[in-house]
This record gives C-alpha cells, sequence and structure tokens, in this order.
C-alpha cells in the first residue's frame, strides 16, 4: 500500500465545540502545538515518565538535568517553559534552563535551585518542561 498526501487548510468541528468559532486555519494548529514536551522524576535515579519528541536524559548531578531531543529544532530559538513539584521543608525551588551551556537544537538543560540568595541545587520529585517552535 502506498502512503499518500492529505492537504487542507482549515479544521473545522462536526458541532461539539460551543460558541461562534468552529474552524481554525492549519497553521495556528502546526505553529500553536508543542514540539517536545517531557514529564521526568528529578529525585533518586532521574528518569522520564512520559514525553514526546524526546530520545533521553542524562542526570548531571543534583538538580541538574539535560534532555535530548528526538527531532531537532531548526534552529536554537525555540521557546522553552518549565513547571515542577516543590520540595517539602524548603523555600520554592526554581528552574533554570540552559545556564551554563550553549543552547542547542538537539538537547536543553534544566537546572532547579532553592530560590533565595544561595540559589543551592535541589533535586525536585517532578519536573515538567514544554517546547514550542520550527522542527528542522
Amino acid at each position: 500500500m502506498a502512503n499518500g498526501t492529505i492537504a487542507f487548510d482549515t479544521l473545522q468541528t462536526s458541532g461539539q465545540i460551543t460558541g461562534t468559532s468552529k474552524s481554525v486555519d492549519t497553521d495556528y494548529v502546526v505553529n500553536g502545538s508543542s514540539k517536545c514536551w517531557v514529564t521526568l522524576i528529578g529525585t533518586g535515579t532521574a528518569a522520564i515518565l512520559d514525553s514526546l519528541n524526546t530520545s533521553g536524559l542524562t542526570d548531571n548531578g543534583t538538580g541538574n538535568h539535560t534532555i535530548a531531543i528526538n527531532n531537532d529544532f531548526s534552529t536554537v530559538n525555540y521557546s522553552l517553559t518549565t513547571g515542577i513539584k516543590g520540595v517539602s521543608g524548603t523555600s520554592h525551588a526554581i528552574t533554570v534552563l540552559d545556564i551554563d551551556t550553549a543552547s542547542s537544537a538537539s538537547s536543553f538543560k534544566m537546572q532547579t535551585l532553592q530560590s533565595g540568595s544561595s540559589q543551592i541545587a535541589l533535586d525536585c520529585p517532578l519536573l515538567n518542561c514544554t517546547a514550542h517552535g520550527d522542527l528542522a
């Protein structure tokens, strides 16, 4: 069986959505969809729980992880958004992206630090990151 191509410019709902807008240009879907996301355990043995378009995780030490992207971005100018589950008994934690390496189209680094003036590295139980941009 040969594979084919389906080309269309607009998606339209069959009436399941309420309101006035029931169609969307496919450019909005393609450009607005996450191209890579990951949920990982950051304590103990770091591990990816679930993901899209990732090929691996490197645990670089306390609070420091590198995520390998399976299908690279076209440039280093993609957008990353992170979230974490806090650590009980500590002040709030923050996640910093790519703090001490140059950006790469094929991977990104996440560092989790305890907020405050000392910003000590710390492992968090759960980390999330979503990437938006154009794939190569």
